[in-house]
Formats: C-alpha cells, structure tokens, sequence
C-alpha cells in the first residue's frame, strides 16, 4: 500500500502541480512582454507628442535613445516602438480633423494629454523599484 503506483489520489495530485507549474508564467518572459508593451506604448505618446504638443524630433529621440536604457528587457525595443509609433496614426489623424472641426475643443484635449504625457515621460526614464 505505500508504493506511489496504487495510489492514484498522489498521482493525480502531482500532475496537478506539474500543470500548475508550468502555466505559470515565466518571470524573464514577462519582463519581456512588459517592456515590449512599454516601449509600443512610449512610441504611441511620443508621436501624439510630436504632432501636437510641440515637442521637437530631437527631443523624441533623446527620449527614445534613454527609454531604450531603461527598457533592456525589450527583445527588439525599435521595431515595438514603431508599432507604438504607427498604431498612434489614425488616433492623431482623429485629433487633426477634430482642430479643424472644433479648435475649442481640440485644444482642450490637448492641453489635457500633453499634461499628461509630460507626466507619464519623466516616470517612464525612472528605474523600476525592486521589489
């Protein structure tokens, strides 16, 4: 009775753990999606930056060039962050046509976002806290 092959509860429980383990995820793995995730993100901003909140080119790239040394777990930080850059596209096609539609408006939101993206850039060049 003690050997582990008649026991089917024991069984069951280890390959219960061994499932549970393994869709665990992995830690190096997720730091990876997040700071993919991250830098699509920060090319998303940067762009509405760009357009509309009178942020030069230059400083986009010296924000890009320090995000990159922040994000080192990125597996290939330029190619997320263009997708960030493109997928922002359609979004400030959106607010183009909205300053030609309701500048009022338009400058509203603006004021809004740029504020907002202003914050959102100095947390991002901050080191994350080790836990």
């Amino acid at each position: 009775m003690n050997d582990v092959r008649h026991c089917p509860g024991v069984l069951v429980v280890v390959t219960c753990c061994l499932l549970a383990w393994t869709a665990l995820p992995q830690p190096a793995m997720a730091s990876e999606d997040a700071a993919n995730a991250k830098a699509e993100t920060a090319g998303e901003r940067a762009h509405f930056a760009r357009e509309f909140c009178e942020v030069s080119s230059e400083r986009v790239d010296a924000y890009k060039q320090r995000l990159r040394k922040v994000l080192h777990e990125a597996s290939d930080f330029d190619r997320h962050w263009q997708v960030g850059w493109r997928r922002a596209e359609n979004d400030n096609r959106q607010m183009a046509a909205l300053r030609d539609r309701d500048p009022a408006d338009f400058a509203a939101r603006t004021k809004v976002n740029c504020e907002r993206i202003k914050w959102m850039v100095q947390n991002s060049l901050r080191p994350a806290a080790r836990k």
